[in-house]
């Protein structure tokens, strides 16, 4: 390269020296008539000959070094890490836990390599500070990160968890392999002062109305208590019948003709309604006393499917700093599983009745306002004129009867009995008998 462009500069000097080639040095002698100069000849000197030559490469060797030079040079990349932009900060217990994505580039725009170190500042920040956002980065820890999901945990010093609470700003800035860094991330708060008691002796426990869920108060902590419930697994038992499977609902579309507006005949589409979520936060209301207990009418649900849940607590003290809405969440309690099984049978049957006739005994009562019921259970036991039990009692039906109403044909004309009925869901669980009535089957 460095030679091609000395015998340009070569051929520019000389083309722009100014120099003129006379006729001496193209050999070609003075006309001397017109006759002659018909039959003069020319001769090319060859300084000339060399002239027009690089004239007419110049052009082409000026293209050839432009394609070839180098543009301006570009500086080193410093191989910064980018700047963390999603941090966020939760207070739990005596511990600040900070979560970010490392980013995998630099800010030049390339991929990051070598070793990446987070390092976590931490600032007690005053009502001006807080509304400014100028503080000066006070590192408090260091961890080693890679690009992705990134998290570090910040142990506050005794003075900073207890109260009065007070604003605390964090950022993280990441380092490269020379300890460099393109600066801090945006703030984030905190707060700082005592956290609630954490929730002990949480038991969970099945009811007909959903999940009771208990635990040992506490007096005047000023919070409210969290749960988060996840489900564990499939479900534990198969629906015994169509009354225990989703609901669905039914959507009537009327789709057209491509060739035609008119709309064709009714399409009837079946959907399943959505599966329960896997994760429910419950809250009881923030109060003074703690309640030590609240429902979870939510898990009714699950009782059908026979779903197995997770049950985990927290208290968490609510507060606000500088116009900044906090948290301050307790540790979390041990987990606690809860198997539902539909174990509760349906009401009593009530107002029994008996009407008797010549061929039979017709019974009927006020029926039970269960979802899952499956039908009633009549049973008939022969007593004494004085209503003292002659017999065992036996079951009329062994299939249960929907209606609330039966029709006894079987009875012996003359003979006295007591009648009871019971209800029963689709689960097999039996409520327990009526009140008995005493009839006779009238004779022929």
């Amino acid at each position: 390269m460095v030679k091609r462009r000395q015998n340009l500069y070569e051929v520019l000097n000389f083309l722009g020296s100014g120099q003129r080639i006379s006729a001496m040095e193209t050999n070609v002698p003075p006309p001397t008539s017109n006759a002659s100069l018909k039959e003069m000849k020319f001769f090319t000197s060859p300084r000339r000959r060399l002239a027009q030559r690089a004239a007419l490469a110049a052009p082409l060797l000026l293209l050839g070094i432009g394609c070839a030079s180098p543009g301006d040079p570009h500086p080193p990349s410093l191989k910064l890490p980018e700047i963390v932009k999603d941090l966020s900060a939760t207070r739990v217990g005596d511990q600040v836990r900070l979560q970010w994505t490392t980013p995998s580039k630099t800010t030049d725009g390339l991929l990051i390599k070598g070793p990446i170190t987070a390092e976590i500042c931490r600032t007690t920040a005053s009502a001006a500070a807080a509304a400014t956002r100028k503080t000066v980065c006070t590192p408090v820890t260091r961890v080693a990160v890679q690009p992705g999901p990134s998290q570090a945990a910040d142990s506050l010093p005794p003075a900073l968890t207890q109260d009065p609470p007070q604003l605390l700003l964090y950022s993280i800035q990441l380092l490269n392999a020379h300890q460099h860094t393109a600066g801090p991330s945006p703030a984030v708060f905190a707060a700082s002062g005592a956290a609630p008691p954490p929730v002990e002796q949480l038991h969970a426990s099945n009811i007909p109305t959903g999940a009771m869920l208990e635990w040992k108060p506490q007096p005047a902590t000023n919070s409210y208590v969290e749960l988060d419930r996840l489900i564990e697994g499939a479900p534990a038992t198969q629906p015994k019948s169509s009354a225990n499977k989703p609901t669905t609902r039914l959507k009537t579309q009327k789709p057209q003709s491509a060739a035609s507006s008119t709309p064709g005949p009714a399409a009837t589409k079946l959907f399943k309604s959505p599966p329960p979520p896997t994760e429910v936060k419950l809250r009881t209301p923030q109060q003074v006393s703690d309640p030590g207990g609240t429902l979870d009418r939510s898990a009714q649900s699950g009782v059908q499917t026979g779903a197995a849940y997770q049950y985990t607590a927290q208290r968490v003290r609510s507060l606000t700093l500088d116009n900044h809405a906090l948290e301050i969440r307790s540790l979390q309690s041990p987990a606690v599983a809860l198997q539902l099984r539909d174990t509760f049978p349906p009401q009593v049957p009530t107002g029994l009745a008996a009407v008797p006739g010549p061929s039979s005994i017709d019974l009927s009562w006020e029926p039970v306002p269960d979802a899952d019921l499956a039908g009633y259970i009549l049973y008939r036991q022969p007593v004494s004129s004085a209503g003292s039990p002659t017999g065992p009692a036996t079951r009329l039906n062994s299939v249960p009867t929907t209606a609330p109403s039966y029709r006894d044909e079987t009875a012996v004309p003359g003979q006295l009995y007591a009648y009871r009925v019971s209800a029963i869901d689709n689960t097999g669980n039996e409520s327990g008998p009526s009140i008995a009535i005493q009839d006779i089957r009238r004779e022929h």
